[in-house]
Order: C-alpha cells, then structure tokens, then sequence
C-alpha cells in the first residue's frame, strides 16, 4: 500500500495572506503609524544625517482632491521616503494655499452678501472655511500614505506666515521696487479683478471684427476723406483717442467705384480691405509716407463733439488690418504707452464689473456690459454711414483662468513690482544655481522671467494679505520702508484683520498720523503668498533655502517656480530651490483631458477604497510623469497584475523562510549558483538606486517587474523548489538557497518600500525570527553588495544562455508529446567547443530542471546560442515523494528522499 509522503515536504505557510484586501488593511495600517508616530520617530532617528528638502508646492484649500493632487502628492512621497531610507534626513511639511477668489466665491454662494458685512466677519467666513477645506484634503492625503507630520504643515494664512510675507513686501519696499500706476493690465470682470499674465489662458471665441470710417476734417488736402481703422473690439471705439501710423508704410488715397467718398489705407493692405468691404474698381489717388500722414485731425466716430488726430505707432505693421490702427488708451498695452507719450490721460470708462461707467457720459451705454454694447455700437455706426463693414472671426482670445470667462485690458490703477533691475540677476542665479528635470524646462523658466517687466501684485478682494500702502489727502501713494516696517509692527501683534478694522493712523508712525491718510484696501496677488512659502518655511521651521527639490505640474512655470523664484531672489540673492521637477497632466485612457462634464474624471479616494492606496501608488511609478500620463479601468487592472506577481513572489519567499533563523541559519558559504543570483540581485539594487537617485521612476518600475519575472520567478525560485520542499529542513543546501532567498526578500522590501509601503509593511509583520522595529519605515536601506568576478559572471550567463536552448527544446518536446514535464527529460547536449566548462557545473540538471543531462560530442553545426538539445522522456520509476523518475527506489522513494525522512 503506497504511503502518503507529502506531509514529510516543508510546504510551509506564511500568515501573509494571498488575497492582498488593500482597501481593508491600508486604513488600519495607516492609523497605526498615526498612534505609533512613525514619521516623526524617523526624522528623530535620522537627525544627524544630511538634510534633504523637497518643498511642497501648496495646492488650492478648495474642494476634494483630484488625480492630479494624487500623483503630485505620490511623486513627492517617493522621494521624501527614498531619502529617508538612504541616508538623508528629509523632513516633510505639507502647504496649502488659502487665499483669494475661489474662497470668497465660496462664501458668496452660501448666499452671504460680502457687501452687507464687515470686512473682518467675512474675511474669518472666509478662514473658517479655508481650514475646513484644509483639514479635508489633509485627511485625504492621508489616505493616499504621505509621509509627513500632519499636524505640522505650513498655510499661508496662519500669522506666522502672512509676517514672513510681509517682511518680503518691505524688502522690495527699500530696494525702491514696488510702485503704483495707471497701466493697462488684464482685468476679469467675472472675478472684478486684475490678473496676472501667469492667471491667463487663450481659448477660441468668435468676436465682431468692424472696419470704420473716421472722417478728416479741418484739412483742405483731405477733402471728403476717410480714415479707415479695424477692430476686433468694437466696444472700444466711443474710448478712441487717436488714429496710430506706421512711420515707414506706404499710404495710399483711394477712390472706390461704389462710393462717393475717398479713403486712406495702406498700400500693403488695399487688396484685402477692398475684398473684405467689397470696394469695386478702386481707384489710387495718391501716395504717401507714414510719416507724412501725423497729426491729421479726424471727427471722432461715437462723439460728434470730440476729435481726434494721427500719429505714429511703435507697433503699427502691415499684417493686418488696414495699417491705421484705432487706439483707445484705456484699453491697451501700446493704445496706453502711445496716448501717455502725447501727454493724453488714458480714457477707460468701464468698471470693475465690466460695465459702461457714469464717465462714458452716454445714456445709450451706461450699466451695459462691454461685450452687450458691441450690437449698440454697430448699429450707431451704420446709422451714421462710419460702419463699412462688420463680420464675426474665430480668434484666441484671453481668458481668466479661474472662471474661464474672458478678460479685457483696462487701464487701472495698480501695484506692481518692477522686475526690470532684478531681471539679470535671477537670470544668472536660474543660470548657475538650478538643474532641471527634464534639461529643456530651464530655457523655459529663464524665458518667462525674461519676457516679465513688471509683476502686477495688487487684486482687488479681501480675502488676502493686504497691501501696506497709504494715500495722503491728494490721493497720492505713500509708501516707505520706515511707513511700511512700522505698520508691519502692528499687524505683528493685531494680525492682519486689524488693517481692515481700525484706522490709518493706528498704522502710521507719530509724524504722519493727524493728516487724513487712508489705507490701500486692495491684497496681495495669491502669487505674492505662494511664492514666499520659501522664505517662509526657512523662517519659521529653521530649514535651509535653497531648498533641493520642487516638483510640481507644468503649468507652474508661469505661476509658483516663477513668483517663488523672484521673491528668492529678490530677497537675499538666493534661488529658492536647486533643482526644478516638472509632470505633465493626468488624462483618461484615451488621452482625453479630464472634465467634469464629459464625465471621465477618475476619483483617487475610489481608487484607494476600491483596489487599495498601494495599487495608484504602483500606477504613478509606472508612469513616464515627465510627460502627460493615462489613467483608467483598463490601465488599472495591468497595474493589478503586476502588483500580484510581487506579492505572490513576497508571500512565496515568507512562507519559505518560516523555518530560517538568520541568526542562525544565515550561509556565508554559498553554491556558485547562488552567488550568481545574489551578484543579480547586487546588480538590480545599484540600478535601481540610481533611477531613484535621478528620479527614473518608470525605469525602477521596469527594473523591479524585471526582477520579479527573470530573476525570481522564471529562475532562482523555479529550480529551488526541488531544494526548499525535498530536502531535510537543516540540510546545508537547503539553508543555502533560504539565505538567498532572505537577501531577495529584502532587496524586494527595500525597492518597494518607497512605493507599495502598505505592503511592505505587512510583509515585514509576518517575517519570523528576526528582531523588528516598529515599523519598516524606520529602517535604512539593507546593504547587499554581493558582486562576482565578469569572468564568473560570464560563466552563469553562458548557463543562462544554455537554459534557453533547452527550454525551447522542452517546449517543443512537450508539444510533440514525448514528455509532460521538464523534470521527466534525460537532455542530451552538444556542447560548442569555447562552453566545455558547463560540463563542471554543479548539480546542472537541478538547475536546468531536468531528469539527467548527457554530453555527447560535437557531430554537427550548432545553430542554437550554446548547444544542440535533445530531449527523451527518462523510462523508470517515480518517486512518490519528490516526483522525479529513477531506475530505482527503495520503498516507492529515491535514495534522497529515503535518506531525508530516515
């Protein structure tokens, strides 16, 4: 009767479950490093390590995060782990912007009237709800696994930060940079506010394009002649101060068939303005030179009371158009620059809502908002015989990048940094000082501060820092440092409520309170606060600037790298970090960009409470970040059975380990075999501390797979079941093979760790007969350096080479039915001459799992890498204990086996 021999196999069991059940265990996980302070007690633990600081870029206190806050957060959790583990002490402090629109915006449409409350209610309507919105993400965040003291994060509306800020606003004061102005800046009338060039976007409208007729007068040469200007922004036309030239264009008076009067344009543009009115037979009359064309005088074409005359433009070009350009110096950056020059006011009778204003003094326009004035206008024109031509163009035009709603220039008054006098030095600071990722993003940064003259600061809300800036009793600025520092010194005790509540002369040194000065109510750009966030971590968490790491999306060049940078700079010389990180945008599996209203937006909370925290975390290492990247079902599930094979090959080594007591089983006399798969591993290490140190996430993420899927599983933990199961528990094979399996489990738990750190985490739980710390995340990387000789190396990747040959074989044996298994095969090998010393290989035919391997001599060409392979099926009989077939047993078993269990 045949005896049951597989309970005499070490089969063993690990406690760490196949099934990996993320959503359940990462919760628990996760509060037991809050209770046991496992972030703290590593930066504890690594407080005399060199620092490391990646700085966080702050998001929008606003709303729930999205997938794109996740990869944000999960790249930077790589690294802050990485750098913990490897040597470095990399505190992590989490930041959040909380100021400006989106917020007030927020307040309002709980249906608070801003206008019918103090300033100071609001404004803490305002905070209540900016720490509640922080307080939310904050526990999402940690949700996805951050690394980080939750209770220590940096907000720009805290005291301590908004000082911080406002010591920098007093630095630009004393280096004579900050001044106020009538300029023409973006104005978004859906957020009533002005905006920066870093807050716009182009997006396609369709806009009136008008060509007018504005009638010379008081010029006898001129009689019956026109002007002919061209807009895309009719509503600007009542603002019309002047008609600009261009000095060196050519000019021409031209008489058409179909009408009676005559008209100038220039001579480049006669073609396609005379298509476009539809002039026939157009008739030149004469010819002249921009410049003989200056200060002729025109009747305004809105008012009959007013006129207007020629100059010359810096900016007017024959492109197109009609090479006289209307300019309403209210309503543009040159419009502005030109009428200034003739010592013109700028004209811009539109408020801050968008609407015709009481100084338009016309009925007709007052209350309307500009874009609605352009059907009135037209109308008007026509009436009068000036509108020659009006059809509508799709063009790009500015947005507001918050409301997505379109912006105007308008001349306002408002407060700037100059950025001319500073331009050169943060050039060469971004120049000398600061790497990027990828190398090409550098000529980006230095061009958008290249292209930046002035920095517009001032926004018109209240839910901000405000501006320390006073008017006197002519409503002239005053601004100085010693006016500046000194307010600043009350704020250092009210706070910045205090401005919004008392009076002036609370703020004002002894010397100039009495005099009827008011205060600037306008804030800080959210830029301004955002960008001091370097100054503002050095001073009030005692880290050093410049800091090592910013990461943050693409689209930050033009807003955070770019004000953090400036303020830098401007502050003390100083860049505010070494080396500049960029992502792309997250899009759906299509490539789509992610909207909610087309519906493919991806929830990264769903993610972790469906597949679990570690699976995105594995997504966001898989992917090239420095491009956009996909995200969805499809892409999830090839995520999913990647993370299962590390798992499945995790759980395989733990439940082989149960029985190895490093301390006392650990080999340091090992099998050439085994040194090779260690010197493997060795090399895969080095490797991928190298992706990491240059953060090639991708790479590492291929590396590992790799790892996983040749090194382990096709070929070490293949063959090493035969040693692991079969043999006697104590045998020395066997705890040979159990030490290098020990090794490999922790290069797995080491490279995984910055990543899958649930998982390693429970693997590390259910690891036996080794002294454990609280967690693994306070443990340092494992040193492994195992590497052999190349010509050793050359050796086992000939075996390598060889097993190839013989698998193919195999294969082909088993699908011509001469075998079922490998392990039944005797192989027969025709070695090539230069490979005789396979032949001394140890216990080859274990490690090729086969039966039995015979040499024979070479008798013909070899056309495979190392030998010709046959394959046979070996005749005798099978051992019921380890399977494999022999010419004898000795009670149903082979001698090994007979051997082990006696």
């Amino acid at each position: 009767m045949e005896k049951n021999y597989k309970d005499t196999l070490l089969i063993n069991q690990t406690t760490f479950d196949m099934k990996a059940d993320l959503k359940v265990k990462e919760p628990n996980i996760q509060e037991n490093w809050k209770q046991k302070s496992i972030y703290k007690k590593k930066i504890e633990k690594n407080k005399n390590k060199p620092t490391f600081v990646l700085h966080d870029g702050p998001p929008y206190a606003n709303g729930n995060i999205h997938v794109g806050h996740s990869l944000n957060k999960i790249l930077k959790d790589f690294i802050v782990r990485w750098k913990n583990q490897s040597g470095y002490n990399s505190p992590y402090i989490m930041g959040w912007d909380t100021h400006g629109l989106p917020i007030e915006t927020a307040i309002t449409k709980t249906g608070i009237d801003r206008k019918a409350m103090g300033p100071v209610e609001f404004r803490n309507l305002c905070k209540e709800y900016a720490l509640q919105q922080v307080a939310n993400q904050s526990e999402q965040f940690r949700r996805l696994g951050i690394f980080t003291d939750y209770d220590c994060r940096y907000i720009t509306l805290t005291d301590d930060f908004e000082l911080s800020e406002l010591k920098l606003f007093s630095k630009m004061v004393e280096k004579g940079l900050i001044y106020r102005d009538l300029k023409p800046i973006y104005w978004s009338p859906s957020s009533e506010s002005a905006l920066a060039e870093a807050e716009i976007e182009y997006a396609e409208v369709k806009s009136p394009t008008i060509f007018v007729a504005c009638k010379i007068i008081e010029n006898s040469k001129f009689e019956n002649t026109n002007l002919v200007v061209w807009t895309t922004t009719p509503w600007t036309i009542p603002s019309n101060q002047l008609i600009a030239l261009g000095e060196e264009l050519d000019y021409v008076v031209v008489k058409p068939e179909n009408d009676e009067r005559q008209f100038i344009v220039a001579n480049d543009l006669l073609e396609s303005v005379s298509e476009q009115i539809g002039w026939e037979n157009v008739k030149v009359v004469e010819t002249y030179k921009g410049n003989e064309l200056t200060n002729i005088v025109y009747q305004h074409p809105w008012y009959d009371d007013k006129t207007g005359f020629t100059v010359i433009g810096h900016h007017v070009t024959s492109e197109a158009g009609t090479g006289l350009v209307h300019t309403a110096g209210g309503f543009g950056e040159d419009d502005f620059e030109i009428v200034t020059k003739h010592n013109i006011k700028a004209f811009a009778p539109i408020d801050n809502q968008g609407k015709f204003d009481v100084t338009i003094k016309d009925s007709r326009l007052e209350g309307i908002f500009y874009e609605d004035a352009n059907k009135i206008i037209g109308t008007e024109l026509q009436e009068k015989g000036l509108l020659l031509k009006l059809k509508f163009v799709k063009h790009s035009y500015p947005h507001d990048w918050r409301t997505k709603k379109p912006v105007i220039y308008r001349a306002t008054h408002q407060w700037f940094v100059s950025l001319s006098n500073v331009k050169e030095e943060i050039n060469d600071v971004i120049v000398n000082n600061v790497k990027t990722n990828p190398e090409w993003s550098k000529e980006r940064l230095k061009n958008i501060i290249k292209d930046r003259n002035d920095w517009t600061i001032s926004r018109q809300r209240l839910w901000g820092v405000p501006i320390i800036a006073f008017f006197d009793k002519e409503k002239q600025p005053q601004i100085s440092k010693e006016i500046v520092d000194y307010a600043i010194s009350i704020i250092e005790q009210k706070n910045t409520n205090a401005w919004f509540e008392l009076s002036a002369d609370e703020f004002l040194p002894e010397q100039f309170r009495g005099l009827g000065w008011t205060k600037e109510t306008d804030i800080l750009d959210v830029w301004f606060d955002s960008g001091s966030s370097n100054l503002a971590i050095e001073q009030n968490f005692g880290l050093q600037r410049p800091f090592d790491v910013y990461l943050e999306g693409n689209d930050q060049y033009r807003g955070w790298f770019n004000s953090s940078m400036i303020n830098s700079v401007i502050y003390d010389g100083k860049p505010a970090y070494k080396e500049l990180i960029t992502h792309g945008m997250t899009n759906d599996e299509k490539g789509k960009k992610m909207s909610k209203s087309i519906g493919n937006t991806i929830d990264p909370l769903e993610i972790a409470d469906d597949l679990g925290t570690d699976i995105l975390r594995l997504w966001v290492f898989s992917t090239d970040f420095t491009d956009d990247q996909r995200i969805g079902k499809e892409i999830l599930k090839q995520i999913s059975e990647s993370y299962r094979k590390i798992r499945n090959t995790i759980r395989f080594i733990l439940s082989n380990l149960v029985d190895f007591d490093p301390k006392l089983n650990y080999q340091s006399n090992l099998e050439d075999v085994d040194k090779f798969a260690l010197h493997n591993l060795t090399l895969t290490k080095d490797k991928y501390y190298k992706d990491m140190e240059n953060y090639s996430f991708n790479s590492a993420f291929k590396l590992i797979n790799n790892y996983v899927t040749n090194d382990l599983s096709s070929f070490y933990l293949d063959f090493i079941k035969d040693i692991i199961y079969v043999e006697a528990k104590d045998s020395q094979r066997r705890r040979q093979v159990q030490t290098v399996m020990y090794e490999q489990l922790w290069v797995l738990l080491d490279m995984l760790r910055p990543v899958l750190i649930h998982t390693v985490e429970e693997a590390y739980s259910h690891m036996q007969n080794i002294e454990k710390e609280e967690s693994i995340h306070l443990l340092d990387l494992r040193e492994q350096k195992f590497l052999q000789s190349p010509e050793f190396v050359k050796i086992w990747n000939t075996v390598l080479d060889l097993r190839d040959d013989v698998n193919e074989s195999l294969e082909k044996a088993r699908n011509e039915k001469i075998i079922k298994k490998g392990f039944e095969a005797v192989i027969s090998l025709q070695l090539k001459s230069e490979f005789d010393f396979i032949k001394e290989i140890k216990d080859l035919n274990q490690i090729l799992i086969v039966n039995s391997i015979n040499f024979l001599d070479l008798k013909q060409e070899i056309n495979s890498k190392v030998a010709n392979v046959g394959v046979e099926l070996k005749q005798g009989l099978k051992c019921q204990r380890c399977w494999a077939i022999f010419d004898e047993l000795q009670d149903d078993i082979c001698q090994r086996c007979f051997d082990v269990i006696n």
